[in-house]
């Protein structure tokens, strides 16, 4: 037989031929005279490029499939879990290399001889089975992602220069190391949930006193944890990003069950008072942090049953802690308020002092969780404030306090002053006390028309509260005045309403 270089060559030399292609010494005029021949044997035997027609000699495909079998590396030794990481990378690295070269050496001169498809084919049928061999080993977390992050690169990559034979051979065993990946995640997050709560039932529970790293550890490391995960399943799709936010979703809502099912045991056995109430800000700060990360990380925006009941049961105990942080501050403010009141010469800085406190045991970092306290704190002073001055008559503060209207003033710039300095949108949001003090420091008719519908609009259920017993606490005006303005309230409440 004669190539197209002329060159005679016996049938028995064909295999010699083939050998000479796929040995890795030939230099590149010995494989391109090689192809030649190979190509003409095969024009000349009708074996056609797509095999639609004719074949190559079985023992020609079979050195095909000898010659990848000996060059994919050898699987590394199996050990224990999590310490073959860097072997396995190497393993894949090396297997990737291999595959590669060869491909790209070896395309040229295949492409025009047939062979070229049973090359690929041989690769895939000796690369996987070695692949379902890692997938069968005790993998850690790290080890399954990096299974999964080297098959997305070198299979499903845009600039990706291999191609698999049959699909469904490399769509199994992507769904295989894909489940197997879930499994071991769920077990790696179930237990880093567990080790997290119990550490913190050790030492998350000293209501005296908390430095900010124990304030905040709790939230900070289930948050790192689940987002970790998502973010490493996000590197290799996003199809299984969402089946590891599904996973972590589940995932916290056990852990949020198990948290508010300890921290409700614990507020069962304990009498809060101001001097541990940091514990109870802790929880408000937690649960407001595990509500936002179960949102965060939940993959249906619309929330689904597991985020749902997460926020709903964070929300009960979140709930829970401020119903006692109010009843604290009520307690503190009404404590303090109390001989202010009553006695001379009692300082209203007492009660400011002891506000700032409850502030300053909080973290600097906690401004969220700050910002909620401070106006829990200005709502309750403002509430007793007002309470304890409709309880007590105006003629006995203008005993106690000389100018009872001037000295109301003082204290309302003052707690004003103070709510500023802890965080001044709350001081713009809670108005309450400077608006009802208003009503006290006004004494035309029809001024207080328009002072009371205008607090009747803004603070409704307060006004219904407080305004008529202001109206009448002076003395200053009649109870026809009194009736005049109420009526004048009434009317212009039910136009709005109508």
């Amino acid at each position: 037989m004669a190539s197209d270089s002329g060159v005679e060559v016996s049938p028995k030399k064909e295999l010699d031929i083939l050998r000479t292609i796929l040995s890795a010494q030939s230099n590149p005029g010995e494989l391109d005279k090689a192809a030649k021949v190979l190509k003409r044997w095969r024009k000349l035997n009708g074996v056609t490029i797509d095999k639609t027609e004719g074949s190559f000699p079985q023992n020609w495909l079979q050195e095909v499939d000898q010659f990848m079998k000996n060059h994919i590396p050898t699987l590394p030794v199996e050990g224990p879990q999590g310490s073959q990481l860097e072997q396995l990378q190497d393993f894949l690295k090396s297997t990737q290399s291999m595959i590669c070269h060869e491909l790209l050496r070896l395309t040229p001169v295949l492409k025009d001889t047939g062979l070229l498809d049973r090359l690929i084919d041989s690769y895939s049928r000796h690369l996987f089975p070695k692949l379902d061999l890692l997938l069968n080993r005790d993998l850690s977390v790290k080890e399954s992602f990096c299974l999964l992050q080297w098959g997305k690169d070198v299979f499903f990559s845009s600039d990706s220069k291999l191609r698999v034979s049959d699909p469904l051979l490399l769509t199994g065993w992507f769904e295989r190391a894909k489940q197997k990946l879930l499994l071991e995640l769920q077990k790696d997050i179930s237990k880093t949930l567990q080790n997290i709560l119990h550490y913190d039932e050790q030492h998350g529970h000293n209501e005296d006193s908390m430095d900010e790293e124990t304030f905040i550890r709790l939230y900070i490391d289930v948050t790192q944890c689940l987002n970790c995960a998502i973010l490493d399943a996000k590197k290799v799709g996003l199809t299984l990003m969402h089946a590891v936010q599904i996973l972590c979703s589940e995932e916290l809502h056990g852990f949020a069950q198990k948290y508010v099912d300890t921290e409700n045991k614990h507020l069962k056995k304990l009498k809060f008072t101001e001097k541990n109430s940091v514990y109870l800000f802790r929880i408000i700060n937690t649960c407001m942090q595990l509500r936002c990360c179960a949102t965060q990380i939940s993959p249906d925006k619309n929330n689904s049953d597991d985020v749902s009941k997460t926020r709903s049961m964070l929300q009960k105990l979140e709930d829970k802690a401020l119903s006692i942080v109010q009843n604290i501050m009520t307690c503190l403010t009404q404590a303090n308020l109390k001989s202010y009141f009553k006695k001379k010469n009692v300082d209203i800085d007492i009660l400011v002092k002891a506000i700032q406190g409850q502030c300053a045991s909080l973290p600097p970092t906690a401004l969220e969780i700050k910002l909620i306290i401070v106006k829990i704190a200005y709502d309750c002073v403002s509430k007793v404030y007002l309470e304890c001055l409709m309880k007590t008559k105006f003629r006995k503060l203008e005993k106690l306090w000389g100018n009872a209207k001037d000295k109301i003033k003082e204290d309302v710039q003052r707690f004003h002053e103070t709510f500023s300095e802890l965080n001044g949108s709350v001081s713009q949001e809670n108005q309450l006390l400077q608006r009802m003090s208003e009503v006290l420091l006004c004494s035309d008719v029809d001024a207080l028309k328009i002072t009371c519908c205008d607090l009747f609009r803004d603070f409704p259920h307060e006004s219904e509260q407080y305004v008529p017993g202001l109206l009448r606490w002076k003395g200053s005006l009649s109870d026809r005045q009194v009736k005049e303005i109420l009526d004048v309230i009434r009317d212009v409440l039910m136009e709005v309403r109508c």
